[in-house]
């Protein structure tokens, strides 16, 4: 099964009064019941909440945030830490004092760059005891902390979330977007799937031009990244569901090997690493009943023995497309799949 845990984003600032506070208030905003928002000060237990809590108050209240915004200010620990998916510090040198004190993995971590309010206009803003001074002192914080969550929230939620594992396909505890696993070269799972009809005909679909990686392009065997907590079995069988129409039983799959694939993308200069599940299953239907997958593919064919042996030999198709680029896993795939050549 999925994992039912929210994914926690966390933020750290110096003293969790003011800049991390607002932080977690707005993307609170900005996110479903699949997220948790917490933060943190590497300070707190120090901090003069009196000097920032005005500034904070203001601010959420002219933007309508109430997400931690009256409760106080949390120290971080290295459990709050550890049970943080994503870890945004909120200026480097929160980041640098907070590497010399706490053990944290840095491969969840984004490190921004938001200033804190000048100590002299602080003090003048204080003296005023202005609710709109407190607004118009803290705006250019705020403009910043809006505009990178709003980034972050985009890029939490453009791809699926998967397990991280290592390089001998171990999980590594870990769990972050798709996106953010390609960037940082991680380790993920995913699944292809060898579909065939009763008579040996292979399914073969074109990708849609919009998608990130391989656009454009042919599949033999259709497939994508294991989702947190899912089985290889489980994302066979519901990419098969997702790209085809078609809903089978997961005793229907065969499993094939497991293939350790690294693939570049030159459009987008990524490299993709994957321990790649391949799996076979025969369709119990007419192909008229196959219904491709909006979004993601973009035309399905029924390709004999001969034409798929063509289509692996020279990696295209007349009138067509061209295969993806992983040719020996997609030749081993159909070697061995239900009905070999």
């Amino acid at each position: 099964m999925k994992t039912q845990k929210p994914f926690n984003i966390h933020f750290v600032c110096q003293g969790n009064t003011y800049r991390s506070r607002l932080a977690a208030a707005y993307m609170d905003t900005l996110v479903d019941d699949r997220f948790v928002v917490t933060s943190s000060g590497i300070g707190a237990d120090e901090a003069d909440v009196r000097t920032a809590q005005p500034f904070t108050r203001a601010t959420a209240k002219l933007h309508k945030l109430n997400h931690g915004i009256a409760g106080t200010n949390t120290q971080t620990s290295d459990n709050l830490l550890a049970d943080a998916d994503v870890i945004v510090f909120l200026s480097k040198d929160v980041y640098d004092a907070a590497r010399k004190s706490y053990t944290f993995d840095e491969r969840k971590v984004l490190v921004w760059h938001i200033a804190d309010i000048d100590p002299e206009l602080k003090r003048r803003t204080l003296a005023q005891r202005s609710e709109q001074a407190f607004i118009d002192a803290a705006a250019g914080t705020f403009a910043g902390i809006r505009k990178h969550c709003d980034g972050l929230y985009e890029y939490l939620t453009h791809t699926a979330w998967v397990d991280v594992v290592d390089d001998k396909n171990h999980k590594t505890g870990l769990r972050l977007p798709m996106g953010w696993a390609t960037d940082r070269g991680l380790w993920h799972r995913g699944v292809h799937v060898v579909v065939q009809t009763t008579d040996g005909k292979f399914v073969v679909g074109k990708r849609v031009k919009s998608i990130v990686f391989a656009p454009g392009m042919l599949e033999i065997s259709l497939g994508g990244g294991l989702d947190c907590g899912e089985e290889p079995l489980q994302a066979a069988a519901r990419e098969t569901h997702e790209e085809l129409g078609i809903k089978l039983p997961e005793r229907h799959f065969r499993p094939l090997f497991v293939h350790r694939r690294i693939s570049y993308h030159p459009h987008y200069h990524k490299y993709t690493k994957a321990h790649v599940y391949a799996y076979a299953v025969t369709l119990p239907v007419h192909s008229a009943e196959l219904r491709p997958q909006p979004g993601e593919v973009e035309e399905l064919r029924l390709l004999t023995h001969a034409q798929v042996k063509r289509l692996l030999r020279t990696h295209r198709l007349r009138n067509f497309g061209r295969l993806t680029w992983s040719y020996k896993f997609v030749n081993e795939a159909v070697a061995r799949s239900q009905h070999p050549f």
